[in-house]
């Protein structure tokens, strides 16, 4: 019975010890801080109770910032400037106008006014629950002895100034202090590297000067690959109207041209890496992969690209010796052969706009009269060779050959050869009105090599050749277009 009080007793004189340790602590937890062992240090820091705000400005009240890093000093001023931008009304239509706007200029370059008013804003919430120390010795310790520093000035002329220092050791964060003052605190990742911005994080990524560029801008472009001229072409009355002039005149294929001038006008620099560079041979710059030369209305450009490294090409404008990086994900269409930037049709004209074709080929004649109208209540009248087409099958048919002869194309290029000797298939097209002809004449000349056939156009060489293999397909051949049209009309003559 003895033993089981003496058991009792030490139980209860424990217990109680516990309950006395944990009073005590519950008492001195505020001095104590969260981790009541550890002793504030670069690598351990210590939390502070109450959320402390480091700045009590607003960022729309700053007009000046002074940013002193490494390599110099910038200074950035908020002033009142004409802003041109683009602007869409009720119908969709879009147009320029100027508005006034205040934005963070600099005499030395073109500053992206967004980004600096991150800086400021980036000031104005910036808060720390770390107070790390109230007066250090060693600041090397936080890199402090060599910070980049801010400097935000506010309509007022107050000044507020803040100090970064090194990362701390878990990357979670910066050393801080305000200009000033001993504390050292530590702030968010996210606020360090924004108030660390030096010149490049600022220069404004747009090269054009103006946000009130769009793809109608676009007048001309000329683009060269690997040191040779790819093509040139140049707007006509419309962005539909895209003329290829060299290193031959044909319409433009909009499909694929529309990727380079969509590009060209959204255009941004990815990020700066070097100015008033010396070695351009380093960046492929020497001697540039694509080069890129372009106007808007009377503003010339030429952008030049390099090597590509981690998925990015160096790139310079103009003669500015600025080296800066494009995204090569964006350039998918830069190696596009010069084929599928043209019109490969020989000549296709609406069968509205024609009122008599001539097709001598395989050793016959066909004349083909049409009168065709856009309007759908306009009577039709196709004949072949006299023979008028009688119901809507044989129009059908009719129209399926014309469009044989319409899909005449080109499959590769040759822009060197020189046609010989007499054509294979000839096609006379005589329009309604001339546009500026009044009559074409479209002729296949075989190739020496047997491929296919020399496509020209009013006796002169296209540049391109044609497969003999088109003739005859199945779905868009002229061969099977005219057996599926003298089959119908045979079927008709039967059946009568």
């Amino acid at each position: 019975m003895m033993k089981n009080w003496k058991k009792i007793t030490i139980l209860v004189v424990i217990l109680g010890i516990f309950i006395a340790a944990f009073i005590f602590l519950s008492k001195n937890k505020d001095k104590l801080g969260n981790d009541a062992t550890a002793s504030p240090s670069p690598s351990e820091t210590a939390s502070s109770e109450d959320v402390v705000d480091l700045f009590d400005f607003k960022w729309q009240d700053i007009t000046k910032m002074i940013l002193k890093r490494g390599d110099g000093e910038i200074i950035l001023t908020k002033e009142e400037r004409d802003v041109e931008k683009l602007e869409e009304d009720d119908q969709g239509n879009t147009r320029k106008v100027i508005e006034k706007k205040k934005i963070w200029v600099n005499p030395d370059f073109d500053v992206d006014s967004d980004t600096a008013d991150d800086i400021a804003v980036a000031a104005d919430v910036l808060e720390t629950k770390r107070l790390i120390d109230e007066n250090p010795g060693d600041l090397t310790i936080y890199g402090l002895d060599s910070a980049d520093m801010t400097t935000f000035v506010s309509a007022d002329g107050k000044e507020y100034g803040i100090e970064i220092g090194n990362q701390t050791p878990t990357k979670d964060g910066y050393y801080a202090r305000k200009q000033g003052d001993t504390q050292v605190y530590t702030i968010s990742s996210h606020s360090g590297n924004t108030l660390k911005y030096g010149k490049f994080d600022i220069m404004n990524k747009n090269l054009y000067g103006t946000e009130a560029i769009s793809l109608e801008d676009i007048d001309s472009l000329k683009f060269s690959r690997s040191g040779e001229m790819v093509f040139n072409t140049r707007k006509g009355a419309s962005m539909s109207e895209w003329l290829i002039t060299e290193p031959l005149e044909r319409e433009a294929e909009l499909t694929e041209l529309s990727k380079f001038l969509d590009w060209l006008h959204r255009f941004r620099v990815s990020e700066f890496i070097e100015e008033n560079v010396q070695d351009l041979k380093s960046y492929g710059l020497d001697d540039p992969r694509y080069i890129f030369e372009y106007t808007f209305g009377d503003k010339a450009y030429t952008l030049k690209l390099g090597s590509l490294k981690d998925e990015k090409y160096y790139g310079m404008m103009n003669d500015i010796t600025t080296v800066f990086t494009v995204n090569s994900s964006d350039l998918n269409f830069v190696d596009l052969p010069l084929i599928d930037l043209i019109s490969t049709f020989i000549y296709i004209p609406t069968i509205y706009d024609v009122e008599k074709l001539v097709i001598e080929m395989d050793g016959r004649t066909d004349i083909l009269l049409i009168n065709d109208n856009k309007d759908s209540d306009a009577e039709t009248d196709f004949r072949l060779n006299g023979k008028k087409m009688e119901n809507s099958d044989q129009e059908s048919l009719f129209r399926k050959y014309y469009q044989g002869a319409i899909g005449i194309s080109g499959e590769k290029l040759d822009l060197n050869a020189n046609p010989q000797g007499d054509w294979f298939a000839r096609f006379t097209y005589t329009r309604k009105k001339a546009d500026p002809d009044k009559v074409v004449t479209v002729e296949l000349i075989p190739t020496e090599d047997g491929y296919g056939y020399y496509l020209m156009k009013n006796g002169e060489y296209s540049g391109m050749i044609m497969g003999k293999r088109k003739l005859d397909d199945p779905d868009m051949g002229i061969r099977q277009a005219y057996k599926n049209l003298i089959e119908g009309l045979e079927k008709k003559e039967e059946t009568n």
